[in-house]
């Protein structure tokens, strides 16, 4: 048997215990990406300590002392982080990432431990650690700077979410590489790709004017090519194109099916009508735009 005071004790900590989960029910998104936060053992060192950067003068590169100088940061990304928000806070154009891809073939440790595939935590703290990484290299963003990341399908769709819930205000496009045609053998299915997400600020232009070489253009005349592509299976598409000093001015009305040019470029009224043309199924040349 237990005591009143017992009772009214363990009532007490069952009041707390509901106050708890209900303010911990009112931080839990209600859309989004949600995942069981691990902690980090490196996060947490640098919430109580500073990282502080050492210079190794041995392994100092010199080629040309009028040329700007680099610096290659050995150690934990995320200690390089946390110093360079000391020193470069909305001074970097480009973050490139290449993070493991958590194929859970024991390819990267979380607080000192290989993670494999039977982690029941495997994810959770693949995206603990990003989430960490993401938000501190938010900081060292210009307002017109560039994060790229790399990935392949084991996070892909995870790493878009995420990136969605921290670059709010950001465009995201994920575009895919392809860097070996033979394929990689997966589950399924063989991939030949990977992808990198683009993460920058609305309405901005990254990529420059693009002119195709000559070489990589592929020319071909102006008609319509293999199933379908005969007049009787789209006659509204049978019209000419007007051309006045080689440039287009205009196009003509769809003619009678009466109609049958007897070439493919017709000279009226000083006017070019170029008329693109193809085999029947009897063997004439009809007209067909």
């Amino acid at each position: 048997m237990t005591s009143k005071r017992e009772d009214n004790l363990e009532k007490e900590k069952l009041l707390v215990e509901i106050e708890r989960l209900k303010n911990e029910l009112k931080k839990r998104k209600k859309y989004g990406l949600v995942w069981e936060d691990k902690s980090e053992e490196v996060v947490e060192m640098c919430k109580k300590k500073l990282p502080v950067l050492k210079e190794v003068k041995s392994k100092e590169i010199i080629t040309d002392p009028d040329k700007p100088v680099n610096l290659l940061i050995e150690g934990d990304n995320y200690h390089a982080l946390s110093v360079l928000n000391y020193t470069h806070e909305k001074k970097i154009d480009v973050i490139y990432i290449d993070p493991p891809y958590n194929t859970g073939a024991k390819d990267w440790k979380y607080n000192n431990d290989y993670v494999d595939i039977n982690d029941a935590y495997r994810h959770s703290k693949w995206l603990s650690m990003m989430s960490n990484r993401l938000k501190i290299a938010k900081n060292l963003l210009k307002n017109d700077g560039v994060l790229i990341c790399a990935i392949d399908e084991n996070e892909c769709n995870r790493l878009g979410i995420l990136l969605e819930g921290i670059f709010k205000d950001h465009e995201i496009h994920c575009v895919t590489i392809m860097h070996n045609p033979r394929g990689i053998q997966g589950r399924n299915f063989s991939y030949t790709h990977e992808y990198a997400y683009f993460v920058f600020r609305k309405n901005m232009q990254v990529i420059g004017p693009r002119k195709i070489r000559n070489e990589d253009i592929y020319w071909s005349n102006l008609r319509n090519w293999g199933g379908e592509s005969l007049r009787t299976d789209a006659k509204n598409c049978f019209y000419p194109v007007i051309i006045k000093s080689e440039k287009i001015i205009g196009f003509g009305n769809v003619p009678d099916d009466n109609y049958h040019p007897k070439g493919q470029t017709i000279v009226k009224d000083k006017y070019i009508q170029l008329i693109k043309t193809e085999l029947k199924e009897n063997g004439d040349m009809p007209a067909r735009v």
